[in-house]
């Protein structure tokens, strides 16, 4: 039986409508389950016989004595202790382990069922930032960027990402990061091709910089919403002070 001292980790079980959860060692209290069902078992006291003593020489039975003290049993001996209580008291612990176990398997197999849903996507995608590089799209699902286009006129607006321009100051072509991110291996430029339209893509140091500032970005493109939502408000009020319909 797995011994833990992360009582979190630990399940109860639940027998006649009474939930019993186990101690810091993952043990049950037979003491605790005589209290609350005497009429279904007997005192831990009065259980004698080879099977007890086997259990105790294993350290799957142990006594504490004091105030607080009692019979605690790891799991194999609480179910020889309900055998010893009588067949039918002996069924329901074993239902209730049977119980505890397959809600203990439902929830790992929700938990995995999530994780296959989402860590081979984002394994892929970290891998492909090694290699060619990730979108701008890409890159801002898995740094947690949530609306891309808004946010490059985000980091454009702080002056973090700019806009090409040819001889004459005119621009060419969407926002990209500036020549010191190319140069440090952040980003790479990349053909336009294939969906590609930024013409440049997010390697794994690009990726890592846009994670550290996700919540950041985020927050300015609310920020920046909201301001164009409240200019927009403020232009359909007339000149008489109504809101225009």
């Amino acid at each position: 039986m797995n011994m833990t001292n992360n009582t979190d980790t630990l399940l109860p079980i639940v027998i006649e409508g009474h939930t019993f959860k186990p101690n810091a060692e993952g043990l049950w209290s037979l003491t605790e389950i005589n209290k609350v069902l005497p009429d279904l078992t007997k005192p831990p006291a009065q259980w004698r016989g080879r099977d007890r003593d086997y259990f105790e020489r294993c350290a799957n039975l142990h006594t504490v004595n004091g105030d607080n003290g009692g019979t605690y049993a790891t799991e194999r001996a609480t179910i020889a202790y309900a055998m010893a209580c009588s067949l039918d008291f002996y069924v329901m612990v074993v239902d209730a382990f049977v119980a505890m176990r397959n809600h203990a398997v439902r929830e790992l197999r929700h938990k995995d069922a999530l994780l296959d849903a989402n860590m081979p996507k984002a394994s892929t995608l970290d891998m492909k930032a090694r290699g060619a590089g990730l979108t701008w799209t890409e890159a801002c699902r898995v740094a947690g960027i949530q609306q891309p286009r808004l946010a490059l006129e985000a980091l454009v607006s702080v002056k973090v990402f700019v806009y090409p321009v040819d001889n004459f100051g005119t621009r060419e072509g969407p926002p990209r990061p500036p020549k010191s991110g190319f140069d440090s291996g952040a980003f790479v430029r990349a053909s336009s091709d294939f969906g590609n339209r930024e013409g440049w893509r997010v390697k794994t140091a690009g990726l890592d910089w846009l994670r550290s500032k996700a919540e950041k970005i985020n927050q300015k493109v609310a920020e920046t919403k909201a301001a164009k939502a409240k200019a927009k408000s403020q232009d359909k009020t007339n000149r008489w002070g109504r809101v225009a319909k």
